[in-house]
């Protein structure tokens, strides 16, 4: 049955949330979720209700402008645990009560098979690669608790992708990443970013150098800190320039991995870099912003990433980015004109590309000017919330 026209569609994105709007998200793909559900409710011809089940949630409902948001409280346990007992059920409960025309489910999670097992026509946007990622989990051949936990993500990822029927990709990596287990229809629109980066008042402080992201093994923290000792040591290039004097690295995040932690105080203590590098932990979005501002250079990483919103988030700004040439990122900047990659665990390539993008005003200012202007043709959320509208009634014509 097709929606009545003489009313706003209904959608229900179904999706991590903040659960305090005020603090705003904690991470890529509840910034994503926040961008695009705003941009939705602002349309006359939607009705948008976002349905998340969190851990910290202190209300079922609340409403924010013309915005619904509604909360599934997740039980403190283990999420392979919950998954299937509390978690999925609930979710359907809430979406069926909601009785939406289209359910939109982000990444490959609980939220996804909640989508999925609605009964209603569902589009699903994979976030992240989690058949590697989950790799990552087993520490060694005899972490059997690892071993538990890499193969329920991993078949957690493929029973969505099995189910779907119709996929927004974020990135062209995607597609060639999974090959043949994409069997959905797919439509290619790349992740929305929040107006407030776009307008950002930058003021950047020479050899600010800023990581934004959570703690895990996959970030590679720990390699960005032996890049930036390779940065001040005379022995490997280093400069006279002012910034050297004021060089500082700040990591922004939540910790998620207490080793990867250690990983980093134990580089900065054999670097000798107490007092350059300032582990910050999850900032309140307020500082996060601040943090862009004052910041010359983005540093990642990564050993994987798909679109990772932070490089997003840096061009919207015209924070330039030196990261891994990993996964999507290659897709989503040009090497020399918008960005500076190196290969995957180079730390001296790494630390060659900061002291060029420090030492060189006219590089890095052209790369501030060419970063804005693409962001904003790629990233705003109206045009990324219009093209999202228009793979909705497709699904709604195949699926009703």
């Amino acid at each position: 049955m097709q929606p009545d026209s003489a009313r706003p569609l209904r959608v229900a994105l179904v999706s991590d949330y903040p659960v305090d709007e005020d603090t705003g998200p904690e991470n890529g793909v509840q910034s994503v979720t926040h961008s695009l559900a705003h941009a939705l409710a602002a349309r006359p011809d939607i009705e948008c209700h976002v349905v998340a089940a969190m851990n910290h949630a202190t209300t079922t409902y609340r409403q924010v402008g013309a915005l619904h948001v509604h909360y599934v409280k997740r039980l403190n346990l283990p999420r392979l645990l919950t998954l299937r007992l509390n978690d999925v059920p609930r979710l359907v409960s809430v979406i069926r009560s909601i009785n939406p025309d289209i359910v939109h489910g982000q990444g490959q999670d609980r939220h996804a098979l909640g989508a999925l097992g609605s009964g209603f026509p569902t589009v699903i946007t994979p976030h992240g690669v989690i058949f590697i990622e989950g790799l990552l989990l087993q520490k060694n051949r005899w972490d059997m608790i690892g071993a538990v936990k890499k193969r329920g993500v991993i078949n957690m990822e493929r029973e969505v992708f099995r189910r779907s029927r119709d996929m927004i990709i974020i990135s062209r990596y995607l597609p060639q990443t999974y090959g043949p287990m994409l069997t959905a229809r797919t439509h290619f629109i790349e992740n929305p970013i929040n107006d407030e980066y776009f307008s950002i008042p930058r003021a950047p402080e020479p050899g600010r150098i800023l990581f934004v992201g959570t703690i895990v093994p996959r970030k590679s923290v720990h390699e960005l800190v032996r890049a930036i000792a390779h940065v001040v040591d005379e022995r490997t290039g280093g400069t006279s320039a002012a910034w050297r004097t004021n060089l500082r690295f700040r990591i922004a995040g939540p910790i998620l991995d207490h080793g990867s932690e250690l990983e980093i105080r134990r580089a900065v203590d054999e670097c000798g870099l107490q007092g350059r590098v300032e582990i910050l932990g999850p900032v309140s979005h307020e500082q996060l912003l601040d943090e862009y501002a004052r910041a010359q250079v983005l540093l990642m990483g990564s050993r994987e990433e798909t679109t990772p919103q932070v490089i997003a988030q840096a061009m919207a700004c015209g924070l330039p980015v030196i990261a891994s040439r990993v996964g999507g990122i290659p897709d989503m900047v040009s090497d020399g004109r918008t960005a500076l990659l190196f290969e995957y665990g180079d730390v001296a390539a790494c630390a060659a590309h900061i002291r060029r993008m420090l030492d060189d005003d006219a590089f890095r200012s052209g790369i501030e000017h060419a970063v804005r202007s693409e962001a904003q043709q790629r990233f705003e959320p109206k045009s990324v919330a219009e093209q999202t509208l228009s793979v909705y009634h497709e699904a709604i014509g195949r699926q009703t």
